[in-house]
């Protein structure tokens, strides 16, 4: 399967490092504030459905809908933390490699590179 490429080919450490911050705040950043927007949804839902339970109290049926509704949202939470943990991960990695690139730069500014 054949794409085209996103970015330039890198040819220089300024280069690299424009691009892993790009990366940092681009998709890891934007990803993790869209992920914990989310997880404010859907605790927002659960706390409402499991709210609903209460008031269907006298109608099992009812209240039992509400019941699993707010569990699928629980699930959800618990989901959507897993996936921001590991975009947490992914752009302490980044960093990592932010910080190497910008370790390198002075060396290959004198190096003539």
């Amino acid at each position: 399967m054949s794409r085209e490429r996103i970015i330039v080919e890198i040819e220089t450490l300024d280069q690299a490092e424009k691009v892993e911050e790009t990366i940092k705040t681009g998709y890891c950043e934007l990803i993790a504030e869209n992920l914990l927007a989310w997880i404010a949804a859907e605790e927002d839902i659960n706390d409402s459905y499991n709210k609903l339970s209460l008031k269907f109290a006298d109608r099992a049926e009812l209240r039992g809908v509400m019941e699993k509704l707010a569990e699928e949202s629980k699930n959800n939470v618990n989901c959507l933390q897993r996936i921001l943990d590991s975009i947490e991960e992914l752009r302490a990695q980044r960093d990592q490699r932010l910080n190497v690139i910008q370790e390198l730069l002075p060396k290959a500014v004198q190096k003539g590179t």
